[in-house]
């Protein structure tokens, strides 16, 4: 989870360090980031790319609970994976994060074994939440800038983390290499053509599909969005193509 951010928030500088240190000697991270209390955890998520909260209950000015409450209120951090320390293990405790929206509960003293199997099933659970894709697409092609040449492509499906495509198979094409893409819309919502570029993208699963007499050596290969690599521009013009997807065609699948 190297490229993963963690905003860690307790006002024990013990706990703190604790799971900072698992964090980057077990899971890797480069990006953790600490909090002494929910009011300073707000500051760092309106200014940074969180993309998990580890957070105590108890703590002065702004608790564990409050903070969860707001973010999920708002916009940018209502799905965020948002895992809760606490030393209160009772009935009502537990019963009251979870309505609010807590991804996962870890009683104090926790082992790190603990708090590491948490922090995967608040991200693998949330990956799933977010490979929900749209399908039944108007036509959409695609380009994969190699080393060498670009390949073509259609879209089979796309979300804000990536697309499904199929394309004819190439030697070029290796699994967790970043690529440039081109991203070509045709005549969305009778609005003429769109062009999304450059899109990031490192393919993650790469499938055969069944040949036939027209389709020989074709695949279909599942791409995850570096977003952190797309320009604005680039991520308002996905949101909106995803917008339109979604008000006016497309049946939601689930990836698995």
């Amino acid at each position: 989870m190297q490229d993963v951010s963690f905003l860690v928030v307790d006002d024990c500088q013990l706990v703190r360090n604790l799971v900072r240190n698992t964090l980057e000697n077990r899971l890797g991270a480069e990006n953790v980031y600490t909090a002494t209390n929910g009011k300073e955890a707000l500051e760092l998520l309106n200014a940074r790319s969180i993309d998990i909260i580890i957070a105590d209950w108890q703590m002065p000015k702004m608790d564990g609970d409050e903070l969860l409450r707001t973010i999920r209120k708002s916009d940018k951090h209502k799905l965020t994976p948002f895992i809760m320390m606490s030393s209160l293990g009772d009935k009502e405790h537990v019963l009251a994060a979870i309505q609010n929206g807590v991804s996962q509960y870890v009683m104090k003293p926790f082992s790190a074994d603990k708090l590491e199997d948490a922090i995967h099933k608040s991200w693998n659970s949330a990956n799933r939440r977010g490979a929900v894709r749209l399908s039944a697409l108007p036509e959409h092609r695609v380009r994969i800038q190699t080393s060498n040449r670009k390949l073509a492509g259609i879209v089979k499906n796309i979300s804000h983390t990536g697309m499904l495509i199929e394309l004819t198979y190439s030697r070029e094409l290796n699994l967790f290499n970043n690529y440039s893409i081109e991203l070509d819309i045709f005549d969305l919502n009778h609005e003429g053509n769109m062009l999304i570029e450059p899109l990031y993208g490192v393919p993650v699963r790469l499938i055969a599909v069944e040949p036939s007499t027209s389709k020989a050596n074709v695949c279909q290969m599942g791409i995850r969005f570096n977003r952190e690599m797309l320009h604005e521009t680039v991520k308002g013009k996905l949101d909106y193509l995803l917008k339109n997807l979604g008000q006016d065609s497309g049946d939601l699948i689930q990836d698995n």
